[in-house]
């Protein structure tokens, strides 16, 4: 039987105190079915500062101390009685909790079958006997950072990706429920459809609908720059200011020109806000907003006949210019009007190669679809239909549409 050979370079003194203290209290497991060559490795390694070796004499001893507790790494031989090294190799990479446990094969047979062999069935590398010390020390120290620094990258993938969720579930919580709109279709006579799909990772957009008065309802939609947690965190941010401006409600303009001076105060350099806000008259029939470089929203009024016109939605976004003074605008929204907010993300894609659909491609497709009797749910989902139809994988950005319809059917259950 193959024996360890003599080290003939001696190792610098306190080198295992160079170590991550987390490898040096990994769990190696030796298999080996030479009571000598077992110990000669176990010594080797705890020489150098590993203090968790355990041994096992063949590969069904292997597979009773693995149940017992699940090594960081093992050391196995190829050759020994009940079961192989390569048959418990097979094995433990069957189960999908030992898949990433480094194995290291020592084994006197170096014939290429064997090698080839050994690799098919899951080892992560070999040393040849007689084994030499420096060699083993080193490969299992390398297979055993690799290990660890896979286990910690995963771990933070999956916090990451755990808090991004819930970010992501605070971003739909901050959305009106769909009892909440239906309390304000029945209260203030309105059809409202409302549409958030958030991207694959956090993004920037936020919208509301709040009661103002017995006849007035407010509504809004903000689109910040960027992606991530800090669009994500200025969406919070602009929730919590728009609640303690209630008063502003109905004075849309001033309401946008104080949102300005706030987020420019607070966003970083060069970060912005579009945002349009409005606020509707049911019992005058009129709705008034201001508007901060939004898309342009769609309007239909009956007495113009079924296509929908864009309204106008100029004004500097909020944040980049510490005073603004924005525009109030007005139009008629009477019983059968018809509004529609929506988020960039619905109108930059491709309705032809080359081509974005944009805003003016928009009013078409709409003023298509509302041609055909539908109740506005099925209106508005063929509107999404159309946009995933037109997108190739995951959506690039949070899509929102909300749509406000003044039925002339109030129904006040107050």
């Amino acid at each position: 039987m193959p024996v360890i050979e003599k080290e003939r370079v001696q190792l610098e003194p306190l080198y295992w105190a160079k170590q991550d203290v987390s490898i040096l209290d990994a769990r190696i497991l030796v298999v080996d079915d030479s009571p000598l060559i077992r110990e000669l490795i176990g010594a080797c390694l705890m020489t150098e500062g590993y203090s968790n070796v355990c041994y096992a004499e063949n590969g069904q001893d292997a597979l009773d101390v693995i149940k017992l507790d699940k090594p960081d790494s093992i050391i196995l031989d190829l050759e020994m009685p009940v079961m192989d090294g390569f048959e418990l190799c097979k094995k433990l990479r069957s189960n999908p909790e030992m898949e990433h446990i480094p194995i290291l094969i020592q084994s006197g047979r170096d014939t290429a079958a064997d090698i080839t062999r050994a690799f098919d069935y899951g080892a992560s590398d070999m040393v040849v006997k007689p084994i030499k010390k420096f060699e083993i020390l080193a490969r299992t120290k390398v297979h055993l950072e690799h290990r660890f620094f896979v286990e910690k990258l995963t771990d933070f993938h999956d916090r990451v990706a755990s808090e991004l969720e819930q970010a992501r579930q605070l971003q739909m919580d901050i959305c009106p429920s769909a009892v909440e709109l239906n309390d304000l279709q029945n209260r203030y006579g309105l059809n409202i459809g409302w549409h958030f799909e958030p991207s694959s990772e956090l993004g920037g957009d936020i919208g509301g609908i709040y009661p103002v008065s017995e006849t007035k309802v407010a509504f809004f939609l903000a689109d910040f720059s960027g992606h991530g947690v800090a669009a994500a965190l200025n969406t919070f941010r602009l929730q919590t200011k728009l609640i303690s401006e209630s008063s502003l409600y109905e004075q849309p303009e001033i309401l946008l020109s104080k949102l300005n001076s706030f987020l420019n105060k607070t966003l970083r350099k060069g970060s912005y806000a579009t945002m349009l806000f409005g606020c509707i008259d049911i019992r005058e029939g009129e709705l008034v907003y201001a508007s901060a470089g939004t898309q342009q929203p769609l309007l239909q009024l009956p007495e113009n006949g079924p296509d929908f016109s864009l309204c106008c939605s100029k004004g500097m976004p909020l944040g980049l210019l510490k005073s603004w003074r924005y525009e109030r605008k007005t139009v008629p929204f009477g019983r059968g009007a018809r509004f529609i907010l929506y988020s960039d993300a619905l109108v930059e894609v491709e309705c032809r190669p080359g081509e974005l659909l944009g805003d003016a491609g928009l009013k078409q497709e709409v003023s298509q679809i509302w041609k055909t009797p539908n109740a506005h749910t099925v209106q508005m989902q063929k509107i999404i239909q159309n946009f995933l139809n037109r997108l190739n994988g995951e959506t690039p950005d949070d899509l929102t549409i909300i749509y406000l319809e003044n039925t002339g059917v109030k129904n006040d259950t107050e």
